[in-house]
């Protein structure tokens, strides 16, 4: 009853202390109504066809309003007519209370072509209501014809330990941003994942893929960010391998993945692991096999 009672005493006191106070908190008024695109950033598929970039008039009552947009030529690497065509031929968008989000639609082109991903930036250029903070949209047309494609993605499988320990195995593939024939691997540790180190900011490494594409060689050395340990990648050229003895390779070489069944599965036939100065803190057995999920 003690309790009940001083709850409702604070309660009064709340709201006397609240009928008094001259200083209202401000409130949103359709005047600040803005428009601006609901995300900064898209990224879609060059074979998914069409695209719907939403554009969203923000206000208390629903008014109308219109805005005008373009294509930013400096910001884009798509042409049009070549990756995509624009439906919005007036580059104006009409708002009203039933409809407040409105779309900049594009086809896609599907061509035959390798580009790399390309990307168009619409800016919203003038409006009859307020602009908001977001008024650019990078939208990324994937390419479908990436040299590497059959590897890019993700892969489990089991790690076992030199140690007896056996880890579920879970990385992914992505493609470089300028190299074609380089990718990245995230989370290739389990033991270090298995503890939250996770990329990109740790356990992230690069392979290049050979002209065949039968194999990722991964550089020794790759340093996997943990600290100043300066825990890195380190190889061996067989099977079994003793943590104790000097047996992993020297700087410059690199770690064998073959590529099966064209990029279905990946194969680690000779054991790696990562080391520090003081010894290893991790060494998988050769023999692994990873499927692509």
């Amino acid at each position: 009853m003690k309790l009940k009672k001083s709850i409702y005493m604070l309660v009064a006191g709340c709201c006397l202390f609240n009928s008094c106070d001259v200083n209202e908190m401000p409130t949103f008024d359709d005047k600040d109504a803005f428009v601006a695109f609901d995300r900064s950033t898209i990224s879609v598929a060059e074979e998914s066809g069409e695209v719907k970039i939403p554009v969203t008039l923000t206000s208390l009552a629903g008014v109308s309003g219109t805005v005008t947009f373009e294509v930013a030529a400096a910001a884009s690497t798509a042409q049009e007519g070549e990756s995509y065509t624009l439906k919005n031929a007036s580059n104006t968008l009409t708002f009203s209370k039933e409809a407040p989000t409105q779309y900049i639609e594009l086809n896609l082109i599907d061509n035959d072509l390798f580009t790399g991903d390309l990307s168009v930036t619409f800016t919203l250029t003038s409006a009859s209501i307020n602009l908001g903070a977001n008024v650019t949209c990078r939208t990324i047309i994937v390419d479908n014809e990436h040299p590497l494609l059959m590897i890019l993605g993700s892969y489990s499988g089991k790690m076992t330990s030199f140690w007896g320990d056996v880890y579920d195995a879970e990385i992914t593939i992505d493609k470089d941003a300028s190299d074609a024939s380089k990718v990245w691997i995230s989370n290739l540790d389990s033991y270090f994942a298995s503890y939250g180190y996770v990329a990109p900011t740790y356990n992230y490494f690069y392979g290049v893929v050979n002209e065949d594409k039968t194999e990722i060689r991964i550089p020794v050395g790759q340093d996997i960010g943990y600290g100043g340990d300066d825990v890195s990648l380190q190889g061996f050229d067989k099977a079994d391998a003793d943590p104790g003895a000097d047996e992993s390779m020297p700087a410059g070489s690199s770690i064998i993945v073959e590529i099966l069944d064209g990029g279905a599965k990946l194969v680690f036939p000779n054991a790696w692991g990562v080391a520090a100065a003081d010894g290893y803190w991790e060494l998988y057995l050769g023999g692994a096999v990873l499927t692509k999920d």
